[in-house]
């Protein structure tokens, strides 16, 4: 059992915004939010800016560290997991990036015809 008072949930100053599904937003306001999101994160995808951003909330919880320490915790986990939330429409961002590659390719293709 953890010695010292036990904070209940607590809430962020400013929400967590992740990335779930194909152009969907999450906000996530509580330290027990943030948690209980790590926590069901799937094991085989876990690493250290996991742990490190699951330590950093219990330590918050516990009132060993602020809760701005433990919300950039979890935004370098949500950064090196691939859904911290940018603001940009997923599905218009890879429309666009197709659409560059398809004008590389045709600009090659057209270089390659080139009498030189």
């Amino acid at each position: 059992m953890q010695e010292g008072p036990i904070r209940s949930d607590i809430e962020l100053r400013a929400p967590v915004a992740i990335a779930v599904g194909a152009g969907f937003k999450r906000e996530i306001a509580t330290l027990t939010g943030m948690q209980n999101f790590l926590k069901e994160w799937p094991l085989a995808s876990r690493g250290k800016s996991h742990s490190t951003a699951l330590h950093a909330c219990e330590a918050a919880r516990a009132g060993d560290i602020d809760l701005d320490k433990a919300r950039q915790a979890f935004l370098v986990f949500a950064k090196k997991a691939g859904i911290e939330w940018t603001g940009a429409d997923p599905v218009t961002v890879l429309r666009e990036a197709k659409i560059r590659r398809s004008r590389v390719r045709e600009s090659r293709a057209q270089n390659r015809h080139v009498p030189g």
